[in-house]
């Protein structure tokens, strides 16, 4: 992670600030900036604030930011803004918050913005190396599920999956994978570009919703492996249906602790009886993110951990 990408968003005397800190960059998580409050770091979980004598977030030091990160026109990026958060280079995402501004029930926009959360993305290239011979079959990619608690990495884990299966490998070819980056998370699109490495056979749907992007990509882009992040709606059941008819392999993620707490989802549990995944994976919250704790076959086998 280059952190001029971060610190160049920063008035002077937060940068200051941040720099002084000096926590570990490629740990840091999180920096909350709300207007008229402290500022706060959080890395590996903890939370430090940084400030000297008290000092808060003036509305002028908030409203460089924003100028910047919009670049000095936030109409330009309303439609970003009405989801909550904007992307900046190097793919982070930063969250927005303020007064709704509602129409026909819908959220239009925001506006007296005060509250911002800039989410540092982390590539970890090679994190996925163990994990990967567990995926295929021959040359042949096995649908797979991504199971942890939060923070403990999967996004990080499901983008390194995708690079090394959309670049192949000694014992299998590279796959055309279509990746449906709902949140803009996993590829971290600046103005439609990729800010992560995704491999050589990766094409990227963003801001998307999954159900619906899974079948524009099918119908576009000829996947042979579908990506996605944080399923769990009917409407994602039946998307990844329809993937799985169409021949793709699929590559998901979902909140979970254990093969029983998912199970206690109605939708997971009846993804797990058609053993719509051949490979459910396990992470564990440590300090380094992507950490497998244990390899299950679509049966519910244990095959590593």
């Amino acid at each position: 992670m280059n952190k001029e990408e971060i610190l160049q968003v920063l008035p002077e005397r937060i940068k200051r600030l941040v720099i002084r800190a000096a926590p570990d960059w490629e740990s840091l998580q999180e920096i909350h900036i709300r207007s008229g409050k402290e500022l706060v770091l959080t890395w590996q979980g903890r939370k430090l604030s940084p400030n000297q004598n008290g000092q808060v977030v003036s509305r002028k030091e908030f409203r460089e930011i924003l100028e910047y990160i919009s670049n000095y026109s936030l109409y330009a990026f309303e439609d970003e803004i009405r989801k909550g958060y904007l992307t900046i280079p190097g793919g982070h995402r930063i969250g927005v918050a303020g007064k709704a501004v509602m129409e026909e029930g819908q959220v239009r926009t925001l506006r007296n913005l005060s509250f911002l959360n800039i989410r540092i993305s982390h590539e970890v290239k090679g994190c996925a190396d163990r994990l990967i011979p567990y995926l295929f079959e021959g040359d042949t990619f096995l649908s797979t599920l991504i199971v942890s608690p939060p923070g403990a990495g999967k996004t990080t884990l499901l983008r390194d999956i995708v690079r090394n299966v959309a670049t192949g490998g000694r014992t299998f070819s590279g796959k055309n994978v279509s990746v449906v980056d709902e949140r803009s998370e996993i590829a971290g699109c600046y103005l439609g570009v990729p800010q992560k490495d995704m491999g050589a056979y990766c094409d990227v749907l963003d801001a998307c919703p999954k159900s619906e992007g899974i079948r524009m990509m099918i119908r576009s882009m000829a996947p042979e492996v579908i990506a996605v992040d944080e399923i769990g709606t009917r409407q994602d059941y039946e998307a990844m249906t329809y993937a799985l008819t169409s021949g793709c392999s699929l590559l998901a993620t979902v909140h979970g602790s254990s093969l029983q707490h998912i199970r206690e989802k109605p939708l997971m549990q009846k993804m797990l009886e058609e053993e719509m995944f051949g490979r459910i994976v396990f992470l564990e919250k440590k300090e380094k993110p992507g950490q497998i704790r244990t390899v299950y076959n679509g049966k519910g086998q244990v095959m590593s951990g």
